[in-house]
């Protein structure tokens, strides 16, 4: 924050006097100017600080928890990146709902639903499959409904306002967690791929299992597992930390419970580079079921920083910190607690609302421990770089699955390519224009922001 420097009193030239009807003009202009100012002051936030400013904006459709979130390109008839939140558990039970959050008109849309209804799925923005060269999709992946843990996935693509049937996950995990980066050398892959860490299987135990699923192939591949085995944990990506010597994106996994029910303030990295694991700062202390999202650090910090936001302490009780990890300095800062505690909580960046500017961060629902449709803006102050680093490959290469029809049994994850919408089963639309980079942050631009 900017410290404003004012002169000493009794310093400097000393102004001459103004005439007495002056004077009485300048107060009676004063007192409108209050009479004016008064009630948009009042509207301003009131927990603002250095570090950030939380911003009111209008609530979730409907209360939920064990939801994902995501920034993408809004679909059409919306402006610019929207924050998509998608299923979880409502009052009635599991849901399909797909919403919209466009900050450009701080207002919710409903869309296309979740084509398999479940909660503790991860959900991050990607480049699309290889049909939809140049568009960034919405991933849902894995979770768990009435039946048991479920390797489905699926990508919404905003353009075709329409969901794309994913290959299943090797292994149906929920409560995991996933991010977006280069995919990994020594597999003969290459551009982008989408990560998914931990969680655990119908067995109810913690795994450590890593698999990236190849946007180029369409095919998912079991990389270097994650060294403490664990569920309910966070996961994002960012720029590798520097004190590693790595370079390029890589995968962060922070907290969660490990396979004898422990909760842990572990903190791995995982570079595609290497096929390796890192041991990083461990949280400020071990807490499980919150969520975590990148966006440019805030004041005191440089470079690109991983928010994390509420959850569970080991005795249960909810969470209302929210810290920040930067990776350059592999360090964590306090920022303004969240306004309401909560846990099973998602998060996504995007542009502010409109009435605000620069980055914010959009934590959405939760357990209060009531269910919530709390949504809320953290504000960063940050000014955007004029560039943004280039990864060297283009993430959207050539390979994938073919153009499946028909609509496919859920159980099985269906075909690759195929698509869903309310109007039932079509074919995977083709298209060009679009932004696709691998972080998961969004700029309010054009889609997902390079890290």
């Amino acid at each position: 924050m900017r410290r404003i420097r004012r002169p000493v009193p009794g310093s400097g030239p000393r102004p001459a006097a103004a005439p007495a009807g002056h004077l009485r003009r300048r107060r009676r202009l004063a007192g409108l100017a209050g009479l004016v100012l008064a009630p948009l002051l009042a509207l301003l936030p009131a927990a603002a600080t250095a570090e950030g400013v939380w911003l009111s904006i209008p609530p979730l459709q409907s209360p939920r928890a064990g939801l994902a979130a995501a920034p993408a390109p809004c679909p059409p008839g919306l402006r610019q990146t929207c924050v998509y939140a998608f299923g979880g558990i409502d009052p009635a039970g599991l849901t399909r709902t797909l919403e919209a959050y466009s900050p450009a008109t701080n207002a919710w849309a409903t869309l296309t639903p979740l084509p398999t209804p479940r909660v503790g799925l991860a959900g991050k923005a990607a480049p699309c499959p290889e049909a939809l060269k140049k568009k960034t999709c919405v991933y849902a992946i894995g979770g768990r409904d009435g039946s048991g843990v479920r390797g489905n996935v699926e990508a919404y693509n905003p353009a075709a306002k329409n969901w794309i049937y994913i290959h299943p996950l090797l292994t149906p995990r929920s409560e995991l967690g996933a991010a977006p980066a280069q995919c990994p050398e020594g597999y003969g892959l290459r551009g982008a791929c989408v990560y998914a860490v931990g969680g655990r299987t119908n067995t109810n135990s913690a795994v450590d299992t890593v698999e990236a699923y190849s946007i180029a192939t369409g095919t998912w591949i079991t990389v270097h597992s994650l060294p403490t085995p664990r569920a309910d944990l966070a996961v994002a990506s960012a720029p590798c930390p520097e004190t590693s010597g790595l370079r390029g994106l890589c995968v962060y996994a922070f907290g969660g419970r490990n396979r004898a029910g422990t909760v842990v303030p572990t903190v791995e990295v995982y570079s595609p580079v290497t096929d390796a694991w890192l041991s990083l700062t461990p949280l400020p202390a071990p807490r499980y079921a919150f969520a975590v999202a990148p966006a440019p650090c805030s004041d005191g910090l440089r470079g690109r920083c991983l928010y994390a936001f509420g959850g569970l302490t080991a005795a249960g009780g909810s969470l209302d910190t929210v810290q920040a990890y930067s990776p350059l300095a592999d360090t964590w800062a306090i920022l303004p607690p969240l306004r309401t505690a909560r846990s099973e909580l998602a998060v996504a960046s995007a542009a502010c609302p409109k009435t605000s500017k620069g980055i914010c961060l959009y934590p959405l629902g939760g357990f209060t421990p009531a269910l919530t449709d709390t949504a809320d803006a953290l504000a960063v102050k940050y000014e955007l770089p004029p560039a943004r680093p280039s990864l060297g490959e283009r993430p959207y290469g050539g390979g994938g699955g073919g153009g499946g029809g028909g609509r496919p049994d859920a159980a099985q994850g269906g075909r690759p390519g195929g698509g869903w919408n309310d109007n039932g089963p079509q074919q995977s639309p083709r298209g060009d224009a679009g932004q696709n980079d691998l972080d998961d942050a969004g700029t309010g631009r054009s889609g997902p922001l390079a890290g």
